[in-house]
């Protein structure tokens, strides 16, 4: 892009140090003007939030699971298997599943590396009580059912072939279902050319995709698979049989019926039921542009929904998107016609579907009454959809450009007025994106922060596994060489109730009664928790100064008033807000209005009245001149109000003689009311001679 230069009027910066005004000529690029990005929370704010788990030695932990109670985190890793306390990652076992030297040497001898002849944890299922768990025990594949509360405890060891990849480069998934049957995808050889979607263990038959047939799969990369009513699906990517103009990738979903039992001399044991159809993600336009290659799928089971992270090929420019489907759409996918080509040189056309509303069928175990022959034929030649899937809205529900996503999980939030969906997108270079999907059909989505997992020294590490406990709001995240646990609710990170509201993250609200930042299970009411989810949150990078560099601090002046202060400034270029930084400035004081006059010291006779002033309006700084006067003044009140003459008792007089010589009598002494005849009291004490104690009146 050409830059565009401009002259950049810098209007009005009011402070309470006065007015300035500064008009400058500054060279931008328009792009940068315009440029606001996504808040990022770097590790050093999040590390506190975390915990982690490492082991010297220990390194791929890219398979997590959980036991069924939901208090250990299962986790698998190069050589090693782990159990870990949910709550803070704390080790309850770890055990080393190595290769043994004979099986090491050789895979050397077949010309691989030491890095690769390692046994890499590539199954980790749950079943009841168990762990089914495999490796590719340096391209020999082994597995072994375990105790899951002890995983020393091994039940039985069973060759990994069709069950794990053969090499810890292969992308591969499988499932248990409930009645113990293994499905598996994965390449069922040493150098990774037979891919088959593969059944095994329980008590059906072993089948599998057809071997060497590329119309049944065509180089897969194996992403993820789902066991949702009678049926298994899988989802993956793999060359496109049907593109004739070179070589093109495109996404898949997959289906078999659970109870299939294979076919009869054709399609023995090969499934009978086996169908795929395209996922189509694009940005839709004249010539849309597509995102062909699907990275990971996250499935919520209650809406019926698979979220899918789709990029470009890894030799194009790089580019991701989101796209969600309904189950319901991939159904009627499957219901429609297939898309059939009748030889090498025939074209790809349409043909009906002879089971437009096709069921799985019952099965009646060693019998195989609902299969015919043309049945057979029909399974053998019908396998791609004609029809493509399409996303439950044309548009992905979030695109980004220059950035690859690996893999996705999804949380259901209940916000104050409506359910959220929040995406969590794993980055190749170490950091967790969090997006709030649209809200309907006609808004966007919002991308409300990104997490750093490292310290930037240490980012360019991708992230090899992503697994969400919705029972706890917690994120779990699988690294090279450590696990970690991210809190999803964080909100007393948010401080005050702008940077709560402002964060638009649907986990907090603003509780107006205890003033803090909470979740809505925390809020004694829904009435006092203050949420508003309504724009995307965005840092400013032109007033942080990411656009340009900050001049040296250079004294400067500024005028308040009629007098003109000194202060120190620096600059620098801007498109946003301020492009100045004032601090140091000088400021003379000023007084405050005096206070009234206080209540006169005395009610009567001469008294005095206080009234005061401070130098805060304002308050001199950095050299300014203090206040000039006194900060207190005095004044005399009451001095006409004369007080009343001040009546009181004379001292008593001496006692009185006694009124009798003997035989009995009183005496008596006095006193006087002086400057008046309203003194309290008596003026007279009697003393009996008769009585005693002493008779007032």
């Amino acid at each position: 892009m050409t830059p565009v230069k401009e002259t950049c009027l810098i209007a009005w910066l009011v402070t309470s140090l006065g007015v300035w005004e500064l008009v400058q000529p500054i060279a931008a690029e328009d792009s940068q003007c315009q440029r606001a990005e996504h808040p990022v929370i770097t590790y050093k704010e999040i590390s506190p939030w975390l915990h982690e788990f490492r082991m010297k030695n220990a390194v791929d932990f890219s398979q997590l699971t959980f036991d069924p109670g939901q208090k250990e985190l299962v986790v698998g890793a190069r050589n090693y298997l782990f159990r870990l306390q949910l709550e803070d990652l704390s080790l309850i076992q770890a055990v080393e599943w190595q290769c043994d030297e004979a099986t090491k040497r050789a895979c050397y001898s077949k010309g691989k590396s030491q890095e690769e002849c390692q046994n890499y944890i590539r199954v980790l299922l749950v079943g009841g009580d168990r762990l089914f768990t495999c490796g590719t025990n340096a391209f020999t594949p082994i597995c072994t059912n375990r105790t899951l509360s002890n995983l020393t405890e091994i039940h039985d060891q069973i060759s990994g072939m069709a069950r794990c990849p053969y090499s810890p480069q292969h992308n591969s998934t499988a499932l248990l279902t409930s009645s113990g049957e293994l499905y598996a995808a994965t390449a069922m050889d040493f150098p990774g050319r037979d891919p088959a979607i593969y059944r095994s263990l329980g008590i059906l038959p072993p089948l599998r995709t057809a071997q060497y047939n590329s119309k049944w799969l065509n180089e897969p990369n194996f992403v993820s698979s789902y066991d949702i009513g009678n049926f298994t699906y899988f989802f993956f990517r793999e060359n496109a049989v049907e593109h004739d103009c070179g070589k093109t990738v495109f996404s898949r979903a997959a289906r078999v019926c659970k109870n299939d039992i294979g076919g009869r001399f054709l399609l023995e044991d090969t499934w009978t039921t086996f169908m795929k159809a395209r996922l189509n993600c694009s940005r839709p336009g004249e010539i849309p542009f597509y995102y062909n290659e699907l990275q990971s799928t996250f499935f919520l089971p209650e809406l019926d929904l698979i979220y899918g992270i789709f990029t470009t090929n890894v030799n194009s420019i790089a580019a991701s998107a989101v796209c969600v489907f309904n189950l319901s759409a991939i159904t009627q996918t499957f219901n429609g016609p297939f898309k059939y080509q009748e030889n090498s040189r025939s074209a790809w056309l349409p043909y009906p579907n002879p089971n437009p509303n096709f069921q799985c069928g019952t099965m009646d175990q060693g019998l195989y009454v609902n299969l015919t022959e043309r049945n057979l034929q029909d399974a053998q030649k019908f396998i791609l959809m004609h029809e493509v899937i399409q996303p439950v809205i044309p548009v992905p529900y979030f695109m980004e450009d220059n950035s690859r996503f690996s893999h996705v999980a999804v949380d259901v939030v209940q916000g104050k007025d409506m359910l959220f969906h929040l995406i969590y997108l794993a980055t190749d270079y170490g950091t967790i994106k969090k997006v709030l999907a649209p809200m309907n059909q006609t808004s966007s989505s919002c991308l409300l922060e990104e997490m750093e997992l490292f310290p930037k020294r240490q980012r360019e590490q991708p992230i090899r596994s992503l697994q969400i406990l919705h029972s706890q709001s917690v994120l779990f995240v699988g690294l090279r060489e450590h696990v970690v646990k991210i809190p999803l609710k964080r909100c007393p990170f948010h401080k005050t109730r702008s940077a709560c509201i402002g964060a638009q993250d649907p986990y907090c609200g603003w509780d107006v009664v205890m003033k803090k930042c909470t979740t809505l299970e925390e809020s004694l009411s829904m009435s006092q928790w203050e949420q508003s989810i309504s724009v995307c949150p965005t840092r400013n990078l032109t007033v942080d100064g990411n656009f340009g560099e900050w001049s040296s601090w250079t004294p400067c002046s500024h005028t308040d008033g009629n007098i003109v202060g000194s202060c120190l400034c620096r600059t620098r270029w801007q498109c946003e807000g301020p492009n100045m930084e004032i601090i140091n400035c000088s400021r003379n004081g000023g007084w405050t209005p005096w206070t009234s006059w206080s209540p006169c010291s005395t009610t009567c006779g001469i008294g005095f009245q206080v009234r005061q002033r401070s130098c805060s309006n304002p308050t001199p700084r950095h050299g300014g001149r203090v206040c000039v006067g006194q900060n207190r003044e005095e004044r005399y009140c009451n001095e006409h109000l004369l007080c009343p003459p001040h009546m009181f008792w004379t001292g008593w007089g001496p006692w009185e003689r006694c009124t009798a010589q003997c035989g009995g009598g009183i005496q008596a002494r006095r006193r006087t009311c002086e400057n008046g005849p309203d003194c309290p009291g008596c003026n007279v004490v009697i003393y009996s001679h008769y009585l005693d104690p002493t008779i007032k009146r």
